[in-house]
């Protein structure tokens, strides 16, 4: 008989080794709570690029173009434990972005809601650089390199147009908010939702747990 479960991903571990067919019926009850936010969440999501120069193949490659299918396709969810972050926590079911262009769509202007701070021109001295002797923008990943000191600011403003972001910390029950619980698809489904599929995923956790207990005959 095992021992007491008291953690959710001990949980998890418990239902699959003793309760197989009882693993797959919880993880198909979660799922069927998360589709419909899913679903929402990518209505919030434009098929056309909010700013025309996204929609077009860039140079360097770096920046992502812009791919409303893929960021549509990229929101869905996940029903196993997700690794420790650093501070130790694991989420047991979510909802995410696969999508490049999706996140980006989704968090721009989370941090730095009027785009992010114009880096500062430099000379290129590195002799074996293409742009040797010329001027650049250099700086951190916090600034900005584009020659427009507005760009950010635009950025923003035509991704707003369609989705404004919001702040979704209230709708997920108790804890300290985040501000990694803001944006503008997958965050405004789930502040939409109030709560309700949250408390219905934990909900099902805890009976999935009673039916185990019963189940193995742990008084």
């Amino acid at each position: 008989m095992p021992a007491s479960v008291s953690g959710g991903v001990e949980l998890r571990k418990a239902l699959k080794k003793f309760t197989p067919d009882l693993a797959k019926e919880v993880q198909k009850e979660i799922a069927t709570l998360l589709r419909p936010i899913t679903v929402k969440a990518k209505g919030f999501v434009p098929n056309e690029a909010p700013l025309s120069g996204w929609g077009k193949e860039t140079v360097n490659g770096i920046f992502p173009t812009w791919d409303g299918r893929a960021a549509k396709s990229g929101i869905g969810y996940k029903t196993t434990p997700s690794k420790p972050n650093k501070s130790g926590f694991r989420s047991l079911a979510r909802i995410v972005n696969a999508s490049a262009t999706g996140a980006i769509y989704e968090t721009a202007g989370r941090v730095n809601p009027n785009g992010r701070e114009q880096a500062p021109m430099s000379k290129v001295v590195y002799p074996q650089h293409p742009n040797f002797g010329k001027s650049t923008r250099s700086g951190t990943k916090t600034q900005s390199k584009s020659n427009n000191p507005g760009a950010g600011n635009m950025f923003i403003e035509a991704i707003d147009q369609y989705s404004q972001i919001v702040n979704a910390s209230n709708a997920v029950g108790p804890g300290r908010p985040s501000r990694k619980m803001k944006g503008r698809a997958i965050f405004r489904a789930w502040k939409e939702d109030g709560g309700k599929t949250n408390a219905a995923v934990l909900k099902a956790i805890q009976e999935s747990k009673d039916k185990f207990y019963k189940a193995v005959g742990y008084n």
